[in-house]
């Protein structure tokens, strides 16, 4: 937004310099991101004094004159009727850049070099005169910059304005906050205007069909206008804000779009069919041709300003060639509308069209601003275009703006700023920008202002007192610590242990988006009821790769995999912690868990010439999960190869199980999986649960003397069908709870051909009673009693181990 020290000027009396005034206003919450000397461009262009004219030789209708700027001259190549020797003039040196945007360059003009160029004061944006070049005081030093010989000084000021305050996109939104600031009345122009004898309601009429887009649409005729150009102080301001000048009527409505926020439209009446307006959303397809000359397919959410039979304008963002105005246009039919903020957002944005129009509408304009913006507008085309306002004014308004009143307690603010303000100055700074309060019992009552569509709670109005006071005039204060320390959340100290444990064991962490694609679970082949396929779809992804929320880390460590193995890394251990999310149709925030997921790719160790390189397999990936779960206090989980995603190579994964619940999975990913993620390798991978870890593991760890007696052990070799898993029959013995029984070992297992569909399992069983030695009697007679279970449970036969 830019605006410039002069214009403002018109609406607040300004006591600060430029620099003081960009302080201030950033301070305030309008950063100034540039402020700039708006006549810079004079500063090469200087005072000269034509000294010698001669006729060119080959133009008769230009000169060469020889200008002198003080020490030093040169010859210039000039038609303007007015030159004469002796005449103090504005000399534009090679380099200068000119406000229409042209640089001043030594050129050839029918072989005489011209090094410069004499100026008119329209060409310079300084006066209106463009019937010759300028002519100065006799008395006027040479080689003097032309802004400082003519005292010329504005500022522009390029202010950014947060989307929460479009109020502040106009002259007099920003004068408003500087009145507010320095404590001084704001001016609005005045409105003034005789309406004349014709009524409007005989000239237009408005329907609107669409509410929800247009709660409000203010019309106003204006007969008898006659286009030409505007006067040289409005298209002086405009030039300033870098709004070029076009016609009067068109100017006029740029300029009220910049002194008030309110963006309007002049239609050309003799061009709108019927002479109506019907404010009504496009159909799917139709087509329309802007201003710009580029057609447009519009869709049905588009809002399209029509006559009796056709569109003539795209609502909020910009009108057609087919009522525009012209040089032939008489009548005009200006619209002041509110259009709502959403629709022109989308529209703009689907089309990837933007205008100064649209920019305030997507971010809310004031509603109650219509009708004085329309005035103002009106009056000015009066004015300066000699129109007459016809009688009366055109004020569709199905949906009224509702007052806004919020509760305001100067204690509240205080405390809330840690200040001393009063609360007399507090409410005095309110109403300098338009908050007024009243009081009501033992509280204020703000009224909101229908411009300041950002406050909304009472805390906003804090806020403002912050802003207005100062924030430099806060003091700094340090709260007061409270005793005590907040308790340490179990998952975060969980999370921390596992990456610590996995850190230890060679793994190196990654960290990677929550998002992850939107076909992520059929490149892992999940069924259809398969809860990983909850998925939470994110309305306004970053990219089309990350559509979705993820419901297991596996894709994320498979792509980082990829993306290891395409810079020629084979060698990958890696893991990661974070949230998975789960959708919930009941409910609006998804279910969240927390998992840990690991991966194990390539060779077990580095290449070394003293041993040959081994690839990674089942048992690595799986003694990586028994070590992360021994040191979390979960000993002895049970590795079953029952409820396997579909993902896994089921020869080669497991399902990881303690005390009963299943705490995740292992294994070899498998071969369609890999080439679904483009994989040139296929790795070993985990993932586990953390919240039944975290519900399942003792508290602390317990501690036990070293054992005083003897140990004795027994060996069970079995036959059992190829079915069986050895965890199966580790887990089995497990749970008959013998009591001296302490560990369980498979030393051995076999299965060839000459077994036909059997296999060999050997265990060794290690016996100890805590507190005497026991006998070989006693320890036969357990070993028996857990033979004969373990026989009878899976129908097993004994292989004898000489």
């Amino acid at each position: 937004m830019l605006v410039t020290y002069n214009w403002l000027k018109d609406y607040v009396e300004l006591t600060l310099p430029p620099e003081r005034l960009a302080d201030k206003l950033t301070m305030s919450g309008l950063e100034v991101e540039e402020f700039s000397n708006r006549y810079a461009y004079l500063d090469k262009v200087v005072t000269g004094r034509v000294v010698n004219i001669r006729n060119h030789p080959n133009a008769d209708a230009l000169k060469i004159c020889r200008v002198e700027t003080g020490q030093d001259s040169c010859e210039i190549v000039c038609g303007a009727p007015n030159m004469k020797e002796g005449l103090i003039s504005a000399l534009a040196l090679p380099g200068a850049v000119l406000p229409s945007g042209d640089i001043v360059r030594e050129v050839d003009l029918r072989g005489v070099i011209s090094h410069g160029m004499l100026c008119s004061a329209r060409e310079l944006v300084i006066g209106p005169d463009a019937s010759g070049i300028m002519e100065l005081p006799p008395g006027t030093p040479l080689g003097l910059a032309l802004g400082k010989a003519l005292g010329l000084t504005d500022w522009v000021f390029e202010l950014n304005v947060t989307p929460n305050r479009p109020d502040c996109l106009s002259m007099l939104g920003v004068a408003r906050e500087i009145a507010g600031f320095l404590g001084v009345p704001l001016k609005y122009p005045a409105i003034s205007f005789e309406e004349s004898s014709d009524k409007i309601e005989d000239q237009a009429s408005v329907e609107i069909l669409s509410p929800d887009h247009c709660p409000r649409y203010v019309g106003r005729v204006i007969n008898g206008v006659k286009i030409g150009p505007s006067p040289f102080w409005m298209v002086e301001k405009l030039a300033g804000v870098k709004v070029r000048g076009i016609n009067n009527v068109v100017d006029i409505t740029n300029f009220v779009l910049m002194e008030t926020g309110q963006p309007l439209h002049a239609f050309d009446l003799a061009q709108l069919e019927e002479q109506r307006i019907v404010v009504k959303t496009a159909s799917e397809g139709d087509r329309f041709t802007t201003l710009d000359g580029n057609e447009r397919i519009m869709g049905p959410e588009m809002l399209m300003i029509r006559d009796g039979r056709k569109a003539v304008a795209l609502a909020g963002i910009m009108g057609g060639l087919n009522s525009e105005i012209t040089d032939a246009t008489r009548d005009v039919l200006l619209e002041s509308a509110y259009f709502a903020p959403t629709g022109i957002r989308r529209t703009s944005k689907t089309l990837g069209l933007s205008t100064e129009a649209s920019y305030r509408f997507e971010r809310g304009i004031d509603p109650e601003g219509c009708r004085y913006a329309a005035d103002r507008a009106a009056g000015l085309m009066a004015e300066l275009a000699g129109g007459r306002v016809s009688r009366g004014v055109i004020d569709a308004n199905p949906r009224p703006a509702k007052k806004i009143n919020i509760p305001f307690s100067p204690d509240k603010c205080n405390a809330f700023l840690g200040t001393a303000v009063e609360p007399g100055a507090m409410v005095q700074a309110l109403g300098g920008i338009g908050l007024e309060a009243r009081i009501d019992g033992a509280r204020f009552m703000v009224e909101i202002p229908s411009f300041r569509v950002d406050l909304a709670r009472e805390v906003d109005l804090f806020e403002e007192v912050a802003r207005l006071v100062g924030y430099d005039e806060i003091p700094v204060t340090l709260p007061l610590p409270r005793g005590g320390s907040a308790k340490p959340d179990p998952m975060r100290r969980l999370m921390d242990e596992v990456r610590g444990i996995l850190q230890g064991l060679g793994l190196s962490e990654i960290i990677t988006y929550s998002f992850t694609w939107a076909d992520f679970c059929d490149r892992l082949n999940l069924a259809a009821n398969d809860e990983r396929r909850r998925t939470v779809r994110i309305i306004n992804p970053l990219s089309e790769d990350q559509t979705l929320l993820r419901t297991t880390l596996v894709p994320g460590l498979l792509e980082v995999l990829k993306r290891n193995n395409s810079f020629q890394v084979s060698d990958v251990a890696l893991f990661e912690t974070g949230r998975l999310f789960f959708n919930r149709d009941d409910q609006a925030l998804p279910e969240e868990r927390t998992a840990a997921g690991g991966l194990l790719s390539g060779h077990r160790n580095a290449l070394s010439w003293h041993e040959k390189p081994q690839p990674v397999d089942f048992f690595d990936i799986k003694g990586t999960v028994e070590e992360l779960l021994q040191n979390l206090n979960l000993p002895e989980p049970v590795f079953a190869r029952r409820d396997l995603p579909p993902y896994y190579d089921r020869t080669q994964a497991a399902g990881i199980y303690f005390q009963g619940a299943c705490l995740g999975h292992l294994g070899r990913i498998s071969e369609p999986a890999a080439q679904a993620f483009g994989l040139k390798q296929i790795p070993y991978v985990f993932e586990l649960d953390l919240e039944k870890i975290l519900s399942g593991r003792t508290a602390r760890k317990s501690f036990s003397s070293l054992p005083r007696f003897p140990s004795i052990s027994r060996d069970l070799a079995i036959i059992v069908d190829q079915a069986v898993a050895a965890g199966e029959v580790r887990e089995y013995i497990n749970s008959l709870n013998q009591e001296f029984l302490k560990e369980i070992s498979l030393f051995d297992a076999y299965a060839g051909k000459e077994l036909q569909g059997k296999k060999n399992l050997a265990f060794r069983l290690l016996y100890r009673s805590p507190d005497r030695t026991l006998t070989d009697e006693e320890v036969n007679a357990l070993h028996r009693h857990v033979m004969d279970k373990v026989l009878a449970r899976f129908k097993a036969g004994l292989k004898s181990l000489s």
